[in-house]
């Protein structure tokens, strides 16, 4: 109980019910997706969003991470001396 008063845990929640939501009303058959201009695959549609939404979340996390190791690089080499 405690976990759900972090607005984190909420917006996380929050975030998956709507990418679920997403996911299961767009039930088309097929749509084509091109990878690298070369290759078309024919998916469902779902599928698609469902690694859409993966290759977003992996980005961001990537993206996350290296901001934060260069912040804490940055606290540990202290200020910068001045001219």
């Amino acid at each position: 109980m405690e976990r759900l008063k972090n607005p984190k845990v909420i917006a996380a929640l929050v975030v998956a019910l709507l990418a679920g939501i997403v996911f299961l009303q767009n039930r088309q058959p097929a749509v084509s997706l091109r990878f690298f201009i070369v290759h078309t695959d024919p998916m469902p549609l779902a599928m698609a969003l469902l690694f859409t939404f993966l290759l977003g979340l992996v980005t961001g996390f990537l993206a996350f991470s290296r901001w934060k190791s260069q912040r804490e690089r940055a606290k540990q080499s202290g200020p910068a001396p001045a001219p």
